[in-house]
């Protein structure tokens, strides 16, 4: 069995314990007594109590336990039963001769004594075992958790490569329809659908980006957009950023301005997106309210590929550290999302 360096703590903390259980005693002997005589007595006696039950709880740790109790369970309390007859006569006539004789115990005492003996070594092997067991238990928590971090980092990879697409081919589409319309200025808008790709393909492989770069994306964002709006569509934002760097996941507010531009524009009636985003304390806070126009075709009242991608990445990167919250009130569409960064 190879060691690593948790299991040589464990081993040292062992030795520690166990020289302090066999020494406090004569330390406490010597201390009160400064008999160096009854000193050595005291240690004598610890080590002849406490070794054998120290010996039982390290062969169960290192060898009983992890080699019989998971996997042949009888052999287990077999071995433990012959140690404890081993150490409750063998030892005691290794060290003192037969222990009735030298102390002289009637009997019915000796049955007690032998009892006692054999239940003390039979629970310092429980103890080895109960040590084992919550250890084991701890270990496949940690695995467990392990393979949920990777699940979610894959899960993550998959939102993020399905969000960059979708984002992709909405931006393309609205820049097709300008074409037709405004050739030199759709020539500006591939440049700065140039910047916004970069930022997209690149920065988003980064955990996290720093919140500044991200309002400067969503401002890019929502200019491109507005170039397919027309007079009766009033798109408003107010994007406050604090002096103090502050970072958060890549592209998460994107699919709410996505989803406004897609549901809450109309070309025959006034329509409006007001999106916000503040830090409050430690709390980023975004908010988006648009006017609804749900499209006939769309039966998810708008919440499509984009939405359903935000609320499961919040999910992932900041459990129980964010909200996220939609109403539909009086023709008004609004989302609101906290994180605790």
């Amino acid at each position: 069995m190879k060691w690593e360096r948790k299991d040589i703590l464990i081993f040292f903390i062992h030795a520690a314990v166990m020289v302090l259980v066999i020494i406090l005693p004569a330390l406490g002997t010597l201390l009160t007594t400064s008999d160096g005589h009854e000193t050595y007595h005291s240690l004598h006696e610890a080590i002849e109590n406490f070794l054998p039950l120290f010996t039982i709880y390290l062969l169960n740790y290192y060898w009983i336990v992890p080699k019989y109790y998971y996997k042949r369970r009888s052999l287990f309390f077999i071995i433990n039963i012959v140690l404890s007859l081993f150490f409750t006569v063998g030892y005691e006539i290794i060290d003192d001769g037969f222990f009735w004789n030298d102390r002289h115990f009637d009997a019915p005492w000796f049955f007690v004594i032998f009892a006692i003996d054999i239940v003390m070594y039979m629970l310092s092997a429980a103890c080895a075992l109960a040590v084992r067991s919550i250890m084991r238990l701890h270990k496949v928590e940690l695995q467990l958790q392990e393979v949920k971090q990777q699940n979610a980092e894959a899960e993550l990879v998959w939102l993020k490569n399905q969000l960059n697409p979708h984002f992709l081919f909405n931006t393309l589409n609205n820049i097709s329809s300008l074409v037709q319309i405004d050739a030199d200025t759709a020539q500006d808008s591939i440049t700065q659908l140039s910047d916004l790709m970069r930022y997209a393909l690149y920065e988003t492989n980064k955990p996290a980006v720093a919140l500044a770069d991200e309002v400067e994306f969503m401002d890019n964002f929502i200019h491109l957009m507005k170039l397919r709006c027309n007079e009766k569509v009033r798109v408003e934002t107010d994007f406050r950023v604090p002096e103090q760097p502050v970072s958060i996941a890549p592209m998460l507010f994107i699919s709410t301005l996505e989803n406004a531009f897609k549901h809450g524009v109309s070309s025959h009636e006034n329509s409006f997106i007001k999106a916000a985003l503040d830090v409050e304390g430690t709390q980023i806070v975004f908010i988006c309210e648009n006017s609804y126009f749900p499209k006939k075709t769309d039966g998810r009242t708008g919440k499509g590929v984009g939405i359903e991608n935000l609320q499961r990445r919040l999910q992932l990167l900041y459990p129980e550290r964010s909200s996220y919250k939609q109403t539909l009130t009086d023709g008004v569409y609004r989302v609101e999302i906290r994180i605790n960064p």
